[in-house]
Parts: structure tokens; sequence; C-alpha cells
């Protein structure tokens, strides 16, 4: 199995640290071997700052390679935003050179650069492909079953998402929730965006997004929704609130990430996995696993 340097980014690091906590036990449960790095930045954002100086993005990205590349690790993305910057800078740079040429010469300013020696992953990569479903099968103490729980991938992984999985009809993700024992609820606003970038210009629009896919998923009987992007899940929770006062409707499916999932499956409890931490309260879900709130 490949050794990682753990790169969690700014938002879990300042919203939701909750999720770095229950992310590490549950990986270190499952025997993947991993590390913290100093000198890592953000990745940076990869979408306004993309667009506003796209050389800075790569240069900045491309620090953060370079620290891992000098350490020997490939980089585990838990954020799906830092997923986006980090592989595509990285497969940029590894197919040209000239580019690589480019933003080495900036590196070189800080005393550091980038050979193509690094790979990216995100949570759900790494679990898919190094540990597998049979394995995170093996670890559940707590079987989810009864558990109907729809998913949301978020916009950002799709890139890398491409690599190992089917984008127009995506299985990984589910395939690991019913590993859990959980029950997969398919929704039809499924692959759309969870709207949070929206929020700033249009609020009321970015709103709505989040009250489409809610009320869909809720319909079918959902008993949470599953996510690995830390912006969908601030989004989706704190958001059916907002959603629920402004546009005068009752929204109330909780939010979890996918590594709360597995660790209550393998045994942790509601606070063990961060959940108190949560506008949305899952009292259904913990009635179904006889967990008490």
């Amino acid at each position: 199995m490949r050794r990682y340097a753990l790169f969690t980014g700014c938002l879990i690091y300042q919203r939701v640290p909750h999720i770095e906590a229950v992310s590490v036990e549950v990986l270190k449960r499952l025997g993947v071997e991993f590390k913290r790095l100093d000198g890592f930045t953000c990745c940076p954002e990869p979408t306004t700052m993309r667009v506003l100086n796209k050389d800075a993005w790569y240069a900045l990205a491309a620090r953060n390679l370079a620290v891992a590349e000098e350490a020997g690790l490939d980089i585990l993305t838990l954020c799906n935003g830092c997923n986006a910057t980090l592989f595509r800078v990285a497969e940029d740079l590894k197919a040209d050179g000239s580019l690589r040429d480019k933003v080495n010469k900036v590196l070189a300013v800080v005393g550091r650069r980038f050979e193509g020696g690094v790979e990216v992953r995100s949570l759900l990569r790494v679990l898919h492909e190094d540990v597998g479903a049979d394995a995170v099968k093996q670890a559940v103490e707590r079987p989810m079953k009864g558990v109907k729980v729809a998913v949301h991938h978020g916009c950002h992984i799709y890139d890398e998402l491409s690599h190992y999985d089917d984008v127009k009809r995506p299985r990984v993700f589910k395939d690991l929730l019913r590993a859990l024992g959980c029950e997969v609820v398919d929704y039809p606003s499924e692959g759309l965006c969870c709207g949070a970038f929206i929020r700033p210009a249009d609020e009321e629009l970015s709103l709505s997004m989040v009250k489409e896919k809610i009320e869909q998923v809720k319909e079918l009987g959902a008993d949470c929704l599953a996510v690995i992007c830390p912006t969908c899940l601030i989004q989706f929770d704190a958001g059916q609130v907002m959603a629920s006062r402004k546009l005068g409707v009752t929204l109330d499916v909780p939010v979890f990430y996918l590594t709360q999932l597995i660790g209550l499956a393998m045994g942790m409890g509601l606070d063990e996995v961060g959940a108190k931490y949560h506008t949305i309260k899952p009292s259904r879900l913990a009635e179904k696993l006889l967990i008490k709130t």
C-alpha cells in the first residue's frame, strides 16, 4: 500500500476539524499509512484563484506537490477542492515539460522544485483502490442494515473520478456505502452542484439548490445524505436551516462525510464521529442503529 502525506486543506482545519479527526481514526483502522507534513499551505482554491491568476495557481499548488515529493510521499486529500487543484496541477505539470520548467523557475525562489514524482489521490480513491470495499466490509462491527443513504459527490471530484470511475454513472462511492450495509437511494438531481459557490452572488438560488436535492432525498426516505467534500457538508447541513427559514419549507436530512459513516459502522459513537457538531441531528439514523443520542 502507498504511503501518503495527509493534506487536509484550509476549510477542514478552520470549519470542520472533526472531519479530520474521524478520518484519521478510520484511515488508521483500515491500515492506510500517512503522515502530516510541515510546510503545506492552501492548495490553492480551484476556481477563483485559477481564474484570477493561473500562473500563481500553478506555482502555489506545485510548491505543495514539491513538499510531498521531497518527503517521498504521495498526497491524500480529504477535500474535493484541494483534490481538484492538486490533482490537475500535478497532471498538467507531468504532461507539459515547458510548463513545469516555467513553474520551477518560480519555485526556485523559495528553494523548491517539482520533478513530477507525486500522485494525488482523494480519500474516495484511496478507499477504493488501496483499501477496497471488501476490506471496508470486514472492518464493520455495526452493520448499517436498513439505513437508507443518498449520495452527493460534489463538482470538484469529477476530474480525478474520471480516472477510476464512470462519471455518468459513478459506483465507487455507492459500493463503499453498500459495504457498510447501507441501502443506497438514487435521486434525480444526484449529479447537480450543491450551490455553495453561488451563494455570495445569489443566495436565494444557492438555497433553492439545497432545497431541490434535500426534498428529493427526503421524499425517497433517505436517513442521511453522504458527502466527500467539506464545502458540500457545510452547504447541506447549515444550508438546510437557512433554506427552511427563507424558503418556507422543512428540511431536516442529516448530512455525513463518508468517514463518519464508516466510523459508525466500525462501532464508533455519534460524538466520536463528530455528529454533535452538525446542525441537523441524526435521530432516526441513531434509532435504526440503536445508538444513544
